[in-house]
């Protein structure tokens, strides 16, 4: 087999490989996590005698404890896991990948056994992508083809957690790398399909149980089946319709500012606590008060947000959304483990209760105040994230319908570009940089030149520069090809025997020579 076609094949098999472990593991981490916030809101939903109040307060206690042994062994588990499976598949970190993928799926089982309001897709996400590492090195692969396999991995966990593969794809493209090439298109698309595949025919055994049925465990299930879209009959009201999502994109993108502004402040004070006992508490404890106070708003929000509609009083869906928001801004800013994305759903589907509230109010007729909900919902979690596509595909996906499309199109537009207008920094890409930073506090290098040739075998051979996962914070500076000097750039297609100068800022030499030695034959200056 030449080379050519052995560069191309690899990532491809590789990629199936992930994908078969992404979906297996994975649906099986969902069907845990289930169990365990069914476990919690039943807890929650008994009748608040003194005795429960104990158990209640103790269990949380009990758990907090246990997160921060899980995070003082595995400083790697805190957060949602998204920002380090795009650590990883940038380059920007090394991670000790199976006891990370153990500690971020225990510690988010202990955070859902206390009611946590976070959800489990930032961890599938996150055990995705190590899954991929861990294939990678297992096999002793390239460093470039190793961010492969994590970036696929990372677009299978989503892709599972969801039942959206669409979604986990465009997740890979806009958000892990946040650029688009035929090398992640197709690391993405090899890991998410079989992933799928094996996720839903596991689904599939497991709902002959009748308790896991019950949970929402069945093959080919949507995540928000109760916000059934309602097709536009005539142009009048779908113009209504994006008249108010454009009007529901910019309120909501100032919510989603400050809800990542809230975030990062409470990330910022919190997070210099050095204990992580003292450091977790404050999540934990507000979890408890909350969850004895009004137990409907524990979890990840997805009970909460689908027992509410546009017959809910007005002060309630306030009082809800407020809690929502004040919760998991704490949670998450406090390092507990667990994910955003369904808190985000949540919020941004009881904002969209508001708001459908509203346009009834102008005019507009009920049947399409499910269609308002989910575009809030998108509107929300691409103003945040600044992931507009992400936020497209994810509600044509989480509704089964595309119904609802150009209206999402206009509120995910709006609530991008107000969110851009007020510089709110996107969440996962800050949560991102703050990890990469707190890595590296303490060796935070300078300047690296790196000048070599480019092997026969080179992963990089034949392909476009734009087109190749370089080392973190680097750029090709030189290129020679015989006795020419060609000036790269994007377009340039790399040969055996080319010398290239490639530049690495704010890097250590140990991490840099590591990371390169996979591209060309090196001589670090």
């Amino acid at each position: 087999m030449n080379r050519k076609l052995l560069r191309t094949v690899q990532p491809l098999l590789y990629g199936c490989i992930t994908g078969i472990f992404c979906g297996a593991i994975v649906t099986l981490f969902s069907v845990c996590a289930r169990i365990v916030c069914s476990f919690a809101f039943e807890l929650y939903a008994l009748d608040r005698t003194p005795l429960l109040c104990v158990c209640i307060v103790t269990l949380v206690l009990l758990c907090c404890l246990i997160a921060a042994i899980i995070q003082t062994l595995c400083t790697d588990s805190r957060g949602s896991g998204i920002p380090l499976a795009e650590a990883a598949a940038r380059g920007m970190l090394k991670v000790k990948w199976l006891r990370t993928a153990a500690a971020l799926i225990a510690g988010s089982l202990v955070s859902f056994a206390c009611g946590m309001p976070l959800g489990s897709e930032g961890p599938s996400i996150g055990v995705g992508g190590l899954i991929g590492e861990g294939i990678g090195a297992t096999c002793k692969k390239p460093a470039e083809l190793k961010r492969y396999l994590i970036t696929g991995g990372a677009s299978a966990g989503l892709a599972v957690a969801f039942n959206a593969p669409l979604t986990g794809v465009a997740f890979a493209l806009e958000e892990t790398h946040r650029r688009f090439s035929p090398g992640i298109l197709l690391a993405a698309f090899s890991a998410v399909v079989p992933a799928v595949i094996v996720s839903q025919l596991m689904f599939y055994g497991l709902s002959h149980d009748a308790y896991l049925y019950s949970l929402g465990i069945r093959q080919g299930a949507a995540v928000l089946p109760f916000l059934k879209q309602t097709e536009y009959g005539g142009g009048m009201i779908m113009l209504k319709v994006c008249v108010a999502a454009a009007v529901c994109g910019g309120l909501i993108a100032l919510v989603a500012a400050a809800f990542n502004l809230a975030v990062f402040t409470v990330g910022k004070y919190i997070g210099r606590i050095k204990s992580a006992t003292l450091r977790l508490l404050p999540a934990f404890a507000l979890t408890a008060v909350i969850g004895l106070s009004l137990g409907e708003t524990v979890g990840t929000g997805e009970a909460t947000f689908a027992e509410t509609d546009i017959y809910t009083a007005t002060w309630l869906l306030i009082t809800l959304l407020v809690l929502r928001f004040v919760m998991t801004a704490t949670a998450s800013g406090a390092g507990a483990t667990g994910g955003l994305f369904l808190p985000m759903i949540a919020i941004g589907g009881l904002f969209g209760t508001l708001a459908a509230k509203a346009s009834i109010a102008c005019g507009i007729d009920s049947a399409f105040a499910p269609n308002i909900i989910m575009l809030c919902i998108s509107a929300f979690f691409a103003a945040s994230a600044r992931a507009p596509i992400s936020a497209i595909a994810m509600a044509v996906e989480l509704t089964s319908s595309f119904a609802n499309l150009l209206p999402c199109i206009v509120a995910v537009a709006v609530s991008t570009a107000v969110a851009a207008a007020f510089r709110a920094s996107p969440i996962y890409e800050r949560m991102m940089e703050d990890l990469y930073s707190k890595a590296h506090t303490a060796d935070i290098g300078g300047n690296v030149t790196v000048t070599g040739i480019v092997p026969p075998d080179s992963f990089i051979c034949g392909k476009r520069i734009r087109d190749i996962l370089w080392p973190y914070n680097s750029l090709v500076t030189s290129l020679v090809r015989g006795d020419t000097d060609i000036v790269p750039d994007g377009e340039t297609e790399i040969s055996a025997g080319d010398k290239l100068t490639i530049r690495a800022e704010n890097v250590t030499f140990e991490f840099f020579s590591e990371q390169i030695r996979d591209y060309i034959n090196q001589n670090l200056q």
